[in-house]
C-alpha cells in the first residue's frame, strides 16, 4: 500500500529537524555530504506528494470541463413528419330517372288494336300505310288546343306477339284504357295478324 500524503509530510518535517541537528554538530567537511544526503532524503519525500497533488487537481479540472460540455449540448427536438391532407371524396352525380311521359325507361302494358287513320287530334292527316298510333285518352290528357298537346309527335316502341314496331303519336283514342294503343294497319301487322284484331302489347317511349 502507498503511504498517505499526511504521513509523507510528517516524515519530511521530521527528517529536516534531524538533519539540522546533525549539521550543527558535524564538522565543515561532513556538511557537504550531509547537504547531499538532505537533498536525497527530502526530494523523494517532498516531491512525490506534490506531484500526486498536481495530477489530482488536473484530473478534477478535466472532469469539470467535460461535465460543462455535456450540459451545454442542446437536445435535438424530434422532427415532425408532415401530415398528408386527405382529399374529399368526389361525389358522383345522381342518375336521373326517366319520366313516364318522356323517352325510354318506363314500360307500359295494355291492348293493341288498329284503326283507319284520317284527320287526327294533333292536326295532321295520315293514311293506312303510315307508321302511326293513337294514344289512350288517360295518358294523352286534355289540352286547351289539342293540336298543341305535348304528347303529339312523340314516338313509342311497341312490342306484340309477332315483333316490334316504332310508331308516332298523332291522335287520341277515347275508348282505349291506360297503357293501350290504337295502331294503323301497317303498324299493327308488324306485331300481330290483322285477323287477331286485339292483342296484348308492351311499349316504352322512344
Amino acid at each position: 500500500m502507498r503511504p498517505s500524503l499526511s504521513f509523507l509530510w510528517l516524515a519530511a518535517v521530521a527528517g529536516l529537524v534531524t538533519i539540522s541537528t546533525v549539521t550543527e554538530s558535524a564538522p565543515l567537511g561532513d556538511l557537504t555530504t550531509t547537504d547531499e544526503g538532505l537533498n536525497l532524503l527530502v526530494e523523494p519525500l517532498i516531491g512525490s506528494p506534490v506531484r500526486e497533488f498536481d495530477t489530482l487537481e488536473k484530473r478534477a479540472s478535466k472532469k469539470k470541463k467535460s461535465t460543462k460540455k455535456k450540459s451545454s449540448s442542446k437536445k435535438k427536438k424530434p422532427s415532425k413528419k408532415p401530415t398528408k391532407k386527405k382529399q374529399p371524396a368526389k361525389k358522383q352525380p345522381a342518375k336521373k330517372k326517366p319520366s313516364s311521359s318522356g323517352g325510354g325507361g318506363t314500360k307500359f302494358t295494355g291492348d293493341g288494336t288498329f284503326f283507319n287513320p284520317g284527320m287526327g287530334s294533333c292536326g295532321g292527316n295520315n293514311g293506312n300505310s303510315d307508321m302511326i298510333a293513337a294514344l289512350n285518352a288517360p295518358q294523352m290528357g286534355q289540352a286547351a288546343n289539342p293540336n298543341l298537346n305535348p304528347m303529339c309527335g312523340k314516338y313509342a316502341k311497341v312490342t306484340g306477339p309477332k315483333g316490334t314496331v316504332r310508331v308516332k303519336i298523332v291522335d287520341t283514342c277515347p275508348p282505349c284504357k291506360k297503357g293501350s294503343l290504337d295502331l294503323s294497319p301497317a303498324a299493327f301487322i308488324k306485331i300481330a295478324d290483322l285477323s287477331a284484331g286485339r292483342v296484348p302489347i308492351s311499349w316504352t317511349w322512344d
